[in-house]
């Protein structure tokens, strides 16, 4: 009779642990999707690819022979952008340092190392906007877009 309620007990604890694990795979709106503003985002996987499956590597946009980007932005790389990039290094803290290492300076994260990489404004603000492999896009919009640019195009 102990044996039967101890299986009885595995058997619920079971179900019990199933229907949490359940209640997780429902549909949401694509507002309920997004990163709430402020939190970080961690994917489990190094690997990214674009969508045909395809491993990503680089960012397509490279930097010109004199070291500066092609927006103009020269030493620090501020230049053209719209935004201000002390406000954007707040905001890319807040949402894209999970995946960026160390705000994006350094290599070892989800996400690649921004800086140093010769990435154009049109290029940033592309990625920004649509995604690349394991990043979604739209997780900054407006002012914090143009600051996020600004930013990470000051890393080039």
């Amino acid at each position: 009779m102990l044996v039967r309620s101890r299986l009885v007990v595995a058997l619920m604890l079971v179900l019990f642990v199933g229907a949490i694990a359940l209640a997780g795979c429902v549909e949401s709106s694509e507002e309920e999707a997004q990163t709430p503003s402020g939190a970080s985002t961690v994917v489990n996987s190094a690997k990214q690819t674009d969508s045909e499956g395809k491993t990503i590597t680089a960012p397509a946009a490279t930097a010109p022979a004199g070291g500066g980007s092609e927006t103009g932005g020269g030493e620090g790389g501020g230049g053209a952008a719209a935004g201000d990039a002390a406000a954007g290094e707040q905001v890319f803290a807040a949402n894209c340092t999970g995946c960026h290492l160390n705000n994006g300076q350094d290599a070892g994260g989800v996400g690649p190392q921004l800086a140093g990489r010769g990435v154009d404004e049109t290029a940033i603000r592309t990625i920004v906007e649509n995604g690349r492999g394991a990043m979604p896009g739209g997780l900054v919009s407006g002012a914090d877009e143009d600051n996020v640019v600004a930013y990470v195009l000051s890393l080039q």
